[in-house]
């Protein structure tokens, strides 16, 4: 028998708003190969997705609204997306001094918990209106969005660091983070459609090499009520900063999900100093 959404909506909410962080959702985010260059070297960029760091999952080329590759006189080139499921590693020719920023942004995508006609919980990569005639209740729906930016060095970095580049949700660093030592603290200052945000949401935070684990972050997930926070840079490498939001869908989209997630992610390359001397040859 055919359950009436609109019934299925009141539980939904209840249910819904005491669900936690919703571990479930992958992170996409992006990297380089190198994220310091000579002039003239073509270095991948490349994705990962999912929670492990550094590379965990593929990622559909569906999944990808563009990938973009700003360079440090302004220009905007684009990458042509190859079909497919893959990391989508593609060369960019460094071919300017100055910083690099290397951004992409997900397809909004949709994830629904239900329960059918003999009370089995079963999942949806698709709204909740697409299960309304099997579902007894819907326990979440939720419509993501992502976004994803990495910096890279050529030769020598901006003396204008390209800190902000107007993503819809991005994490702007205080300061060029190429110039950052470790053992240092970073600031960072949440945006959201261009304008700083003020608002309340979650960061966390790793280097690559902390753990294998899933989920397993250096800074573990903290709340943020006033869209800034800092931490601890203790080690060189290569870190990755998540942020997230979350609300309650608007009136008018209640028929296909009940929550809006919103993700960005930062990968930056604090470099250190060498450890072992060089050798002639390898």
């Amino acid at each position: 028998m055919r359950q009436s959404l609109s019934i299925l909506l009141a539980v939904s909410l209840l249910l819904a708003s005491t669900l936690a962080g919703g571990a479930w959702a992958h992170s996409l985010y992006i990297q380089s190969g190198r994220h310091m260059v000579n002039k003239g070297k073509a270095s991948p960029l490349f994705f990962c997705y999912g929670h492990h760091i550094p590379v965990d999952d593929a990622v559909r080329s569906e999944k990808l609204a563009y990938v973009r590759v700003l360079a440090p006189d302004g220009e905007v080139r684009e990458i042509e997306l190859r079909e497919g499921k893959s990391l989508h590693s593609y060369l960019v020719d460094y071919d300017m001094e100055g910083t690099w920023v290397l951004i992409a942004e997900t397809t909004p995508g949709f994830f629904t918990t239900w329960y059918d006609q003999r009370d089995r919980k079963r999942h949806a990569i698709a709204p909740m209106s697409t299960v309304a005639d099997e579902a007894t209740r819907i326990e979440n729906s939720m419509r993501s969005s992502q976004w994803a930016k990495s910096y890279v060095c050529c030769e020598t970095c901006s003396e204008d660091f390209p800190a902000f580049v107007g993503l819809p949700l991005e994490l702007v660093p205080a300061r060029d983070v190429f110039l950052v030592e470790p053992g240092e603290t970073l600031d960072f200052q949440v945006y959201m459609d261009g304008e700083p945000y003020s608002g309340e949401g979650f960061y966390d935070a790793t280097y690559m090499g902390f753990s294998v684990h899933s989920e397993d972050m250096y800074i573990p997930r903290t709340e943020v009520s006033d869209g800034t926070f800092r931490f601890p840079v203790d080690v060189a490498g290569r870190w990755f900063v998540r942020f997230y939001t979350k609300t309650e869908a608007p009136e008018e989209q209640r028929s296909e999900y009940l929550q809006e997630k919103r993700t960005t992610t930062l990968v930056f390359e604090v470099p250190g100093e060498r450890r072992r001397p060089e050798i002639d040859s390898h």
